[in-house]
């Protein structure tokens, strides 16, 4: 599964579940509470898992893709299926391993870049079966290792990832070294996942073309391709890190300061990044929303997921 990946070979591994799922039969059904209610709920989640699952991974492309339109689901295809001619294969996605899918959770391996994408697509599909009701959601974690790295080992890692992401509020995924929100992840612009002082802070800034990972992913690696340098995707990651730190010290001695470095340190570094990159894609009409967007201090937190998961890709 590894040798099969996109770009980098290694092996994913995802664990995912319901979140809150005894608040769910407890309280979910209301006055309505009646056992047959309650069997029929657990059916119809138990359905989902082992029944409709197996068919989203066996078959991408008529249980998923062709609803993106009408459903809104974002996706990214692999590189070597980009082609037209090879799109006809309805089974684009043979490299997923299922371990187990029980009532309401799964544990899945496979090739990384495939279970990655698997788990965007579970979600996704997920929300849309329980009618995008705001408390039924799912959080996840996502581990990455080498193909002989030891199962159990590998389970515990994407556990704890999994658990960080429930630590996250719920309702997120863990993958990338990074715990965030599926609608971050997505792109999905949504105001409510900031706090009421980011808010604040942000208030004179308008809304960027391109938000959260999702979306910079799919431009740098299904739009604009091979054009970009290796060296965007470095000084990406290296911003991430300089970021960090300096937030983590600034925690620790100037506290006024976190914001300010939180959501616009990222700029000079940024700006010069981009300046790097090929004329041929500076002069893109279609590359000027993507260099606004990742100036935006919206979108400062996610600089490296976005760099990790394009780097992971081009190895």
């Amino acid at each position: 599964m590894a040798d099969a990946s996109e770009g980098i070979k290694r092996v994913g591994y995802l664990r995912m579940d319901v979140d809150r799922l005894s608040q769910i039969f407890s309280k979910g059904l209301g006055q309505g509470y009646t056992l047959p209610r309650l069997a029929c709920l657990s059916r119809q989640m138990t359905y989902f898992f082992k029944v409709y699952l197996n068919s989203l991974a066996d078959a991408r492309q008529p249980n998923f893709i062709d609803h993106s339109a009408s459903l809104g689901f974002q996706y990214l295809l692999h590189s070597s299926l980009a082609d037209p001619k090879k799109d006809s294969d309805k089974n684009l996605r043979k490299n997923l391993l299922f371990i187990y899918a029980g009532g309401d959770d799964l544990f899945v391996s496979g090739a990384w870049n495939e279970t990655v994408e698997f788990a965007f697509d579970v979600y996704q599909a997920f929300r849309a079966y329980t009618g995008y009701h705001p408390d039924i959601t799912l959080s996840a974690g996502v581990s990455i290792a080498q193909a002989k790295f030891p199962l159990y080992q590998a389970a515990a890692e994407a556990g704890e990832i999994e658990k960080a992401a429930k630590d996250n509020g719920r309702d997120s995924l863990g993958l990338f070294s990074t715990a965030l929100k599926w609608d971050e992840w997505l792109g999905k612009w949504n105001l409510e996942l900031l706090q009421s002082c980011d808010l604040d802070y942000l208030n004179s800034v308008n809304k960027p073309e391109l938000f959260g990972v999702f979306p910079f992913v799919k431009k740098l690696f299904g739009e604009i391709g091979q054009g970009y340098t290796r060296s965007f995707v470095r000084n990406l990651l290296n911003t991430a890190q300089m970021q960090e730190e300096k937030i983590k010290e600034a925690k620790e001695k100037y506290p006024d300061q976190v914001k300010d470095i939180q959501y616009y340190l990222h700029l000079p570094k940024v700006a010069y990044t981009l300046a790097r990159l090929p004329n041929k894609i500076l002069g893109d009409s279609d590359f000027r929303d993507f260099r606004k967007s990742l100036k935006s201090p919206y979108n400062a937190p996610y600089f490296r997921a976005i760099a990790t998961w394009i780097e992971l890709l081009n190895r």
